[in-house]
């Protein structure tokens, strides 16, 4: 039997990450055929916290601030996302799909839990519990190193090294 290393664990975790998002790109693709995975994860964030701010974006996704504004022009360009003004705040305003915008988030969702469906058919409820205790296990101790870091003042220029 050969011996396995840390090192073994996340090549095999990234592995599956490239197999899942060239999955997820094609189940995409059915969705809408301008869909990018960027677009993907924005949709996606803000159909799940309807009245996110742009700021909140950023700090979801890891990228930077012009990005994400070009981003979310090109959204509400398609028709996909509106900005509305923050009732708690004036300077701001929060993201909302659109009409359209839901019925692309919907799509997406449907298509995201029938690839994951697919992907776990052999997985039983308890064994996708292991799973996500596991998962949830190893990203505690990345948020630790994250924490550690940002206290030695070894962190990248401040920004977030994670992206949720």
């Amino acid at each position: 039997m050969t011996s396995r290393t840390p090192t073994d664990v996340f090549e095999a975790m990234h592995d599956l990450m490239h197999a899942y998002r060239a999955h997820m790109v094609r189940a995409m693709a059915s969705v809408h055929p301008e869909l990018t995975l960027n677009e993907v994860r924005a949709l996606s964030f803000i159909g799940r916290h309807p009245g996110a701010t742009q700021k909140e974006l950023v700090h979801h996704s890891g990228a930077d601030k012009a990005q994400v504004a070009r981003m979310v022009g090109m959204l509400e360009d398609k028709g996909w996302l509106e900005r509305v003004p923050n009732a708690e705040d004036k300077r701001s305003r929060c993201l909302a799909l659109s009409e359209q915008g839901q019925a692309v988030f919907k799509a997406m969702r449907a298509s995201r839990q029938a690839l994951s469906a697919s992907l776990l058919k052999n997985c039983d409820g308890e064994t996708q519990a292991q799973l996500l205790a596991l998962l949830a296990q190893v990203r505690s101790n990345v948020d630790a190193l994250d924490m550690q870091n940002a206290l030695d003042g070894s962190g990248e220029c401040g920004h977030r090294a994670h992206h949720r």
